[in-house]
């Protein structure tokens, strides 16, 4: 008999599984293909194996003879994932709810006949999190609880100039057992639509609300990515109760391209100089601009890194391949800045393009902004971003215990031995 066998069909995002295929011809090639059918579209994902001596495939050990990765990996399928046709060009699959993603994989023989199919299981919210959509004191967000009275160190997230709400790194870091807040902070419900509307003072209204819950400690992280990397390294400067700051790909400083108010008055900023921008294939790149910044930055117009106090630790991650921020030069820079002030700062550079995300969220590399109103180039090639992005999520969690204190561990929940496709999706799609 001809089939497949997952392990663990039922899991968390990062956690691997172990796929096998037995009752094979021995030495024959089969095709394992892989969809992603999410409410923003579909991504997919292949690979064609040649089964072993007793006619068994391991997807651990067996490298592909072709397929959308290219050395011998279990996760290989789940890292490769592309875009499909429906999916929208320059799309973002956004993940808010956060709902599960159901992998559908399928066996097939040398001559394309469909021998075996399974669906399998990853959540990004851990099933006995509780998800409560908050409005309180003039923000917005979500936040993520989970069970027990705790007390839980907590984690405040956010994203960048893209808008709205994300809420998938914010039911990852909860399921590792944190109490986290995901806020919004411009187009959202009536919020301003513009970002330099947006006053840095909001940002203290979740933070004193998380604070104030009777299940969590004083300790609070906060990471961001892109605009958001810089916004959190602001926010550690002005409010003294963040303790570990991840800032993921963001520019070094504001400037005139994006920047914030502060007592309703629009901050100080250089000026970005945008001739150093170019277009690569009709897309979008920015990083070059960035690095501008650099020379021109002075004490009324930098981030004032001597202001946050010295037991806050920060965690910068920085992609050698990014098109979108000079996150490299970026990351140098603020590392530099944060030794010099005597603060703990670890940094990790990784291939990879812009958005960094938790681990098997598909690769983005364009992406259509309606900030700048292009399609935006983020770089980096699949499989190592996605490789990547398994290694910085890991050490992400191994930081923020570290830096917070570890929660306490989470529960299990009762697992699936065969997953069913839901028969009514959320209704959530992407529109540019």
């Amino acid at each position: 008999m001809k089939h497949l066998k997952c392990d663990k069909p039922d899991t968390l995002q990062p956690e691997h599984v172990h796929i096998t295929a037995s009752g094979l011809e021995p030495r024959k090639a089969y095709r394992f293909d892989m969809k992603l059918r999410h409410n923003y579209g579909s991504h997919a994902s292949y690979c064609v194996l040649q089964a072993d001596d007793n006619g068994n495939v391991d997807m651990r050990t067996a490298k592909p003879l072709r397929g959308t990765y290219y050395e011998a990996d279990g996760m290989g399928l789940f890292l490769s994932m592309t875009p499909c046709e429906d999916f929208a060009y320059g799309g973002y699959l956004r993940c808010t709810p956060p709902i599960p993603f159901h992998y559908l994989l399928t066996l097939s023989d040398p001559t394309g006949n469909v021998l075996d199919e399974m669906y399998i299981k990853k959540h990004w919210m851990h099933p006995l999190l509780t998800r409560t959509e908050v409005e309180y004191n003039g923000f917005y967000g979500t936040l993520f609880k989970p069970p027990g009275d705790g007390p839980f160190p907590c984690v405040m997230d956010i994203s960048g100039t893209g808008g709205g709400l994300h809420e998938h790194k914010g039911a990852m870091l909860a399921s590792e057992g944190f109490v986290v807040i995901c806020v919004a902070f411009f187009q959202y419900k009536d919020l301003t639509n513009k970002l330099e509307d947006v006053d840095i003072e909001y940002f203290l209204k979740p933070i004193e609300y998380v604070l104030s819950l009777p299940y969590t400690t004083d300790m609070l992280g906060i990471q961001g990515v892109s605009f958001g990397a810089t916004i959190v390294d602001l926010l550690s400067t002005r409010y003294h109760q963040i303790k570990a700051v991840v800032s993921i790909n963001g520019p070094h400083a504001q400037c005139s391209y994006s920047m914030l108010k502060e007592h309703g008055k629009p901050m100080n900023v250089p000026v970005l100089d945008d001739t150093r921008l170019y277009f690569l294939n009709t897309i979008l790149v920015t990083a070059p601009c960035f690095k501008s910044l650099t020379p021109i930055l002075t004490e009324e117009n930098a981030i004032p890194w001597h202001w946050i106090p010295k037991d806050t630790a920060f965690r910068l991650i920085g992609s050698v391949d990014d098109l979108c921020s000079s996150s490299v030069h970026a990351s140098l820079h603020i590392q530099k800045k944060l030794q010099e002030t005597g603060h703990y700062v670890e940094l990790e550079m990784v291939n990879g393009g812009h958005i960094m995300e938790p681990p098997y969220f598909p690769h983005h590399d364009i992406v259509y902004a309606k900030f700048q109103g292009f399609y935006c180039g983020y770089g980096g090639e699949i499989v190592l971003h996605a490789k990547s992005q398994e290694r910085t999520w890991a050490n992400t969690i191994k930081f923020f215990k570290r830096k917070l204190g570890a929660p306490p561990p989470m529960p299990d929940w009762v697992r699936l031995a065969q997953i069913e496709l839901p028969q009514k999706p959320i209704e959530n799609r992407s529109r540019i």
